[in-house]
């Protein structure tokens, strides 16, 4: 009797399953490939949504923007440039205005510390019976620069220029008239700058009445101002509302 195959005796499987077990991690391999594609298209597309919001959102930012900055945002239509996205002529122009702006600060500021200003108030009163005149002493209540001084009865002017001189005298007399004198003495010389005259009443309890007058006068280094009234033993106000004397270098 021949003897068999080892072909022949080895047992068959069923006639589906020709190479089975060689096929199963080909079929895994190809199931995670098509998942791993899934989830990366998934994940391509939420990111493209993030990116089209937030660009959204910036649009509607730079239109916020542009409505708040308004037409001083805007030259001819053309949104506002930047510093670096300006030509150099524009650079220059605003550079050169600058400098015109502080110059003009550094005059004005210049300016303000010349114009001296003195505001005077009285604290008494001397009557000279031989000249019948009625002079006052005065203190400082406001000073701006150098270029006037008080000294007792008398102003000093340091500073010549043109000057604002005010005065006023609140009288409590009986006298028909009253007024006070302001003179000038300087060079040698001595002249009368303006003069105030007021009627009083003869009632003593209405006898009140200010006198206010001024002008501008250009004065010299040297000068020396005064009031003066011409009455002796003249009753007035001392009160600082009432009687001043002022100067304003303009």
């Amino acid at each position: 009797m021949p003897a068999s195959s080892p072909s022949l005796l080895a047992p068959k499987g069923p006639p589906g399953d020709m190479g089975g077990p060689a096929r199963e991690p080909a079929l895994s391999v190809a199931l995670w490939l098509s998942w791993g594609a899934a989830l990366g298209a998934v994940a391509c597309a939420m990111a493209l949504l993030t990116q089209q919001t937030e660009l959204q959102n910036l649009r509607r930012e730079v239109a916020r923007l542009q409505r708040a900055a308004g037409p001083s945002g805007k030259e001819e239509g053309h949104p506002w440039l930047s510093v670096r996205e300006q030509s150099p002529d524009a650079l220059e122009a605003q550079e050169s205005g600058e400098r015109s702006r502080r110059k003009r600060a550094a005059l004005t500021h210049k300016q303000k510390k010349k114009h001296s200003v003195l505001h005077l108030v009285p604290i008494n009163i001397t009557s000279k019976e031989d000249s019948d005149v009625t002079e006052l002493m005065w203190q400082p209540a406001l000073k701006r620069g150098r270029g006037l001084e008080a000294q007792g009865y008398v102003v000093r002017v340091w500073d010549a220029g043109v000057y604002l001189l005010y005065s006023q005298v609140l009288f409590h007399d009986v006298t028909f008239t009253m007024g006070q004198v302001v003179s000038r003495e300087g060079k040698g010389r001595q002249e009368t700058l303006f003069r105030c005259v007021r009627s009083m009443p003869s009632n003593p309890d209405w006898a009140y009445n200010s006198c206010y007058s001024a002008g501008v006068f250009h004065l010299h280094q040297g000068d020396i101002l005064s009031v003066t009234i011409p009455r002796g033993r003249a009753k007035l106000s001392l009160s600082p509302h009432g009687t001043f004397l002022g100067f304003v270098k303009l």
